[in-house]
């Protein structure tokens, strides 16, 4: 439809410039004739245009340099803007990796530092066992060399004081019998078993028949004969010099009286 009517406004400006172009051929013709100078007529020609059916190209639009220089300063703006925030961003990784190295660091010193404690601390631990293992052996080595001497010592002194005991039963019936007066019903053999109570100073202070020989008379004869002595210096010796086997072995004793030496 925009091609027809483009040829139609075409045909039209023909036409009316073809006719244009007649009217002044006329014209020219008529002022040749000398007997009358008629006026010309002017035939008014319009020139109509018709836009083409195409369409027309569009100009470029003016250039605003100030909305020009105001864009590319925004977006300078804007590039820097992202640059700051990209190097900030990379600012703080960094610190942020600074920081975790620093707790890591921090940590792992920590952790030395407390392995170090454990270490030194077990250390330390063994040591005083060690030290008290040996301690306790060596406690243990002279409490066994103390005992070992102390068991040899009251084995000296128990030898000792079962000499002294016999030394001072022996004297004590050595005593006695030298005193004793048999009486004639006694018979070789016959056997009285006696136990004798001692004071510290040599003192009897009771005797008394344990067994009898059967021979009342050889028995009274010999607590007759303990009587005649009574005191003993033996025996407050031994109190004196040692209390403790005088209590333990001759505050009470028990001696026998054996007859053996008759003639019958």
């Amino acid at each position: 439809m925009n091609k027809g009517f483009y040829a139609l406004a075409i045909i039209i400006s023909l036409v009316l410039h073809g006719a244009l172009l007649v009217a002044m051929t006329y014209g020219w013709e008529a002022s040749s004739m000398p007997e009358r100078k008629p006026m010309p007529k002017f035939v008014q020609a319009k020139l109509v245009t018709i836009e083409a059916a195409t369409p027309k190209k569009k100009l470029p639009k003016k250039v605003d340099k100030i909305k020009q220089r105001a864009d590319r300063a925004a977006e300078q703006k804007r590039k820097a803007e992202v640059e700051r925030k990209r190097r900030a961003a990379l600012e703080q990784k960094k610190k942020l990796e600074a920081e975790k190295k620093r707790k890591a660091k921090v940590e792992a010193d920590r952790k030395a530092q407390a392995e170090k404690a454990r270490r030194e601390k077990e250390q330390q631990e063994k040591a005083r066992k060690e030290k008290e293992l040996k301690e306790k052996l060596a406690q243990e080595r002279q409490s066994s060399f103390d005992e070992a001497l102390q068991d040899e010592e009251e084995l000296l002194d128990a030898n000792e004081a079962e000499q002294a005991v016999m030394s001072v039963g022996q004297a004590i019936q050595q005593q006695i019998e030298a005193v004793w007066s048999r009486p004639p019903s006694a018979r070789n053999g016959m056997l009285t078993k006696v136990r004798i109570n001692f004071v510290p100073t040599g003192r009897v202070v009771a005797a008394n028949i344990v067994e009898g020989s059967g021979n009342a008379a050889l028995d009274r004869s010999v607590l007759t004969a303990i009587k005649k002595v009574e005191v003993f210096p033996e025996v407050a010796d031994l109190a004196r010099e040692e209390p403790v086997v005088f209590e333990r072995e001759v505050r009470t004793t028990i001696l026998n009286f054996k007859v053996e030496d008759l003639r019958q």
